[in-house]
């Protein structure tokens, strides 16, 4: 008997240092932010506030949402510039064509939603058919998104109801804000198809060697255009979203989101080079450059010293 207990104590202690080992980063990355919350909760009460809090959880649907679509490309090895395009140009035609006229818009929101599905197929053939690699494939791509939006307008165009704007982004279930809703059965779906499903493992083997991963019998192709058309569909979401929120399609709507969300997945501690790295690291990232945003506009520091910090923090991870 006591070697039985002596046997499940020493199993149990090599399973600990496993986890520990594997999560490590995870780890210092969630002390972090429970450390850097507790220091502003004591500088300054308005932080600690339910008001604020829920506004910070708020904020963080839209991008967080990018990120995990950006965590998907980079898990299988690719990487897309062109989100922040793409919600510039789903904001403009979403607004405009719905021009604040509540019977359309939920026809538009679904016409955004083909509209992303088809850039992710685009970027997907001309990365695995035309074998362009994805930084090229999708500069281009944003490219050509800037300038549709642009030739379409070149001002803040179209507006937004007051009952689109509510359902998807001011409204709430008691304290909980829809986006955040919408987030959480976001990210546990995709959760579950990452790490339970034969799919999400086959995005880990292509992205750590895709020659292996080929060799093994996966349909390498296929995954990748599937994996390119899931992200451009969060990241129309995420469009959607943004256009509800400023209640306007805006040309600089967009700006620098593909940036941020790159951040977040490298400061979670994906590998840029793929097959490594998972949602709960690019969650705590994206966290991480919210709650310098909110500490930053609470504190009147100067918003320009956001991206010095966010370049620093992801060069430091």
């Amino acid at each position: 008997m006591a070697v039985t207990s002596a046997s499940g104590q020493t199993v149990g202690k090599s399973a600990f240092r496993h986890f520990l080992a594997n999560n490590a980063l995870l780890l210092v990355l969630y002390c972090f932010l429970i450390l850097v919350m507790l220091g502003v909760s004591l500088y300054s009460p308005t932080f600690r506030s339910s008001a604020n809090l829920w506004t910070l959880a708020r904020q963080t649907a839209i991008p967080c949402i990018i990120a995990i679509a950006q965590t998907l490309l980079i898990l299988s090895g690719a990487i897309d510039l062109s989100v922040a395009a793409l919600v510039t140009f789903i904001s403009l035609i979403c607004s405009g064509l719905i021009n604040s006229q509540d019977s359309l818009s939920v026809s538009i929101s679904v016409l955004m939603l083909l509209v992303g599905l088809g850039v992710g197929a685009f970027n997907g053939l001309v990365v695995t058919r035309g074998h362009v690699p994805p930084f090229i494939a999708t500069l281009g791509t944003a490219l050509i998104l800037q300038g549709l939006g642009l030739a379409y307008t070149t001002v803040p165009k179209g507006g937004v109801p007051t009952r689109m704007a509510d359902l998807l982004y001011y409204g709430q279930v008691g304290p909980v804000p829809h986006p955040v809703i919408l987030l959480i059965l976001i990210f546990g779906l995709t959760w579950f198809m990452l790490s339970r499903t034969d799919f999400g493992r086959a995005i880990y083997a292509i992205g750590g060697n895709s020659e292996v991963a080929r060799r093994a019998g996966i349909a390498v192709n296929r995954v990748r255009m599937t994996v390119f058309c899931l992200a451009s569909l969060l990241v129309a979401v995420a469009g959607i979203l943004t256009t509800a929120r400023m209640g306007i399609g805006d040309p600089l709507a967009g700006n620098g989101m593909e940036l941020d969300s790159i951040t977040a997945v490298v400061i979670g501690g994906t590998s840029l080079f793929g097959g490594r790295g998972s949602l709960f690291g690019t969650f705590a990232g994206v966290l991480i450059l919210t709650l310098i945003n909110n500490v930053m506009v609470m504190t009147g520091i100067n918003v320009f010293y956001q991206q010095l910090i966010k370049g620093r923090l992801s060069s430091w991870w």
